[in-house]
């Protein structure tokens, strides 16, 4: 275990919170009305773990990852990250924290800029926000490169020279090289195809181990997040129907829409089904 990861088994130990959601509520305005995206979502994950945020689409699941981004105004509730109140951060602050809490997308493509070697990509996040030599940036960005099992000399080469799978490797690597305590993972392995999908998963068990990160890891499948997970959050229509251990869900989920869920990922629950 690396020390990065050591003293975050420590954090954990401790029994805060690395992420803490209490009632939020998200409500998109259009002509005046308020529509509610999610209402009184709580959850929380602590350091090393994953909890996973699942639902159908439309379900209000990115639009909470996007709230714990910034990228979405909070209608109430709070949103505390190691123990800071961060639900209206903006401006400087929340630029300060993108070094602890950073996002992988469906879609690589929204964060590797097409004109940039994979290396200015990697290397751009550590020139704002450090001081550091770069050769002192460079060796992280093999470091990184490494981590996510690409070649060193990846980082002279374009993301168009890259199949799918490894641009979201690039992805990946963009969000762990300023070494964050908390990665939102929306959707990131569902535009992939089924073999690279499996290797993408079990790359973010092993990048967790190897450093300690926390996930909310956001999906439509319970599939996905099975052999992932500690935690699952079940949202329906901007509500939560369900929450308990990956273990307690898969052998007995108690709300309809849950077992809805299992179904279509080819699981039977052990619960009853609704008359």
């Amino acid at each position: 275990m690396s020390t990065q990861a050591a003293d975050r088994a420590e954090a954990s130990a401790a029994g805060r919170p690395l992420l803490d959601i209490r009632d939020l509520s998200v409500s998109y305005h259009r002509r005046g009305k308020g529509t509610p995206a999610i209402r009184d979502v709580s959850l929380d994950i602590r350091p090393g773990e994953t909890v996973a945020l699942v639902g159908e689409s439309g379900s209000g699941k990115s639009t909470l990852g996007r709230a714990v981004l910034g990228l979405t105004a909070v209608t109430q509730g709070t949103i505390l990250f190691d123990g800071e109140d961060i639900t209206h951060a903006a401006g400087a602050r929340r630029r300060e924290l993108s070094k602890s809490v950073q996002a992988v997308f469906q879609d690589p493509n929204g964060s590797l800029n097409p004109a940039l070697t994979v290396g200015q990509t990697l290397a751009e996040p550590l020139l704002v926000h450090s001081r550091d030599e770069r050769s002192v940036v460079q060796q992280r960005v093999r470091e990184v490169l490494e981590l996510v099992g690409l070649p060193a000399e990846a980082a002279d080469r374009y993301p168009r020279q890259f199949s799918g799978g490894q641009r979201q490797r690039i992805a990946i690597a963009r969000a762990l090289v300023m070494a964050p305590k908390l990665i939102v993972c929306d959707e990131p392995v569902s535009a992939l195809d089924l073999s690279v999908q499996a290797q993408v998963l079990n790359l973010f068990t092993d990048l967790q181990r190897e450093t300690g990160v926390s996930y909310l890891f956001i999906s439509h499948d319970l599939a996905v997040v099975r052999h992932l997970a500690q935690r699952i959050v079940v949202l329906y229509r901007g509500d939560v129907v369900e929450h308990g251990t990956t273990e307690e869900v898969y052998a007995d989920a108690q709300h309809p829409y849950t077992r809805k869920l299992l179904a279509a990922a080819g699981v039977q629950s052990a619960a009853p089904a609704t008359p």
